[in-house]
């Protein structure tokens, strides 16, 4: 490509410049490097997108017709490097997990990562979550794991009812296909 930009700048060289640039040999033009979709899919592309005015970005998830997570978000930045190998970073995610049985998990926090080939999307900076049934959650951090569709929150996790029951831990997780939760190092 860069051969191709150049030779079309040459206009303003001199025609015995021009002359030696297209007369060269057959075996310096095999050797010349060229593109291959290996180096295609290690060359990152990035982008930026910033929410504008009242339009958040958004990003669905879903296996075949059951939504997964919607999460939004002021900011996000990505980098991919070919089909499932990118990761994108978003300012203040809202995400929305959604259980098999309708109800759903909305948590917020400061910064959220989704990386596509893990399949997770991790939410940090202090986590705060509430069920659709008024429980709350909050944590250090949140890891949404798509292949057992487990949230899992880490670090100084408190979990309150709307009967007033409090349970505190280091970690919990809660499979959002069967409603269980788990909670290590409770106190």
């Amino acid at each position: 490509c860069a051969a191709l930009l150049c030779g079309g700048c040459a206009g303003s060289s001199s025609p015995q410049a021009r002359s030696s640039a297209t007369a060269a040999s057959p075996a310096a033009a095999a050797s010349a490097p060229t593109a291959t979709n290996t180096d295609l899919e290690r060359t990152p592309i990035k982008f930026e997108a910033p929410r504008t005015g009242d339009k958040y970005i958004y990003l669905t998830k879903q296996r075949q017709n059951h939504k997964l997570y919607v999460l939004r978000a002021d900011a996000e930045k990505g980098r991919y490097f070919g089909e499932d190998s990118g990761q994108s970073t978003f300012v203040n995610p809202h995400v929305t997990f959604f259980q098999s049985d309708g109800k759903q998990l909305v948590a917020d926090a400061p910064a959220g990562l989704v990386v596509e080939k893990a399949k997770t999307v991790q939410m940090s900076g202090g986590v705060h979550a509430r069920s659709q049934d008024g429980v709350t959650l909050t944590s250090d951090s949140l890891r949404y794991d798509d292949a057992t569709e487990t949230v899992r929150a880490i670090g100084n996790v408190v979990m309150d009812s709307p009967q007033g029951s409090e349970l505190r831990g280091s970690t919990l997780d809660w499979n959002m296909t069967t409603g269980e939760i788990n909670v290590t190092g409770a106190r």
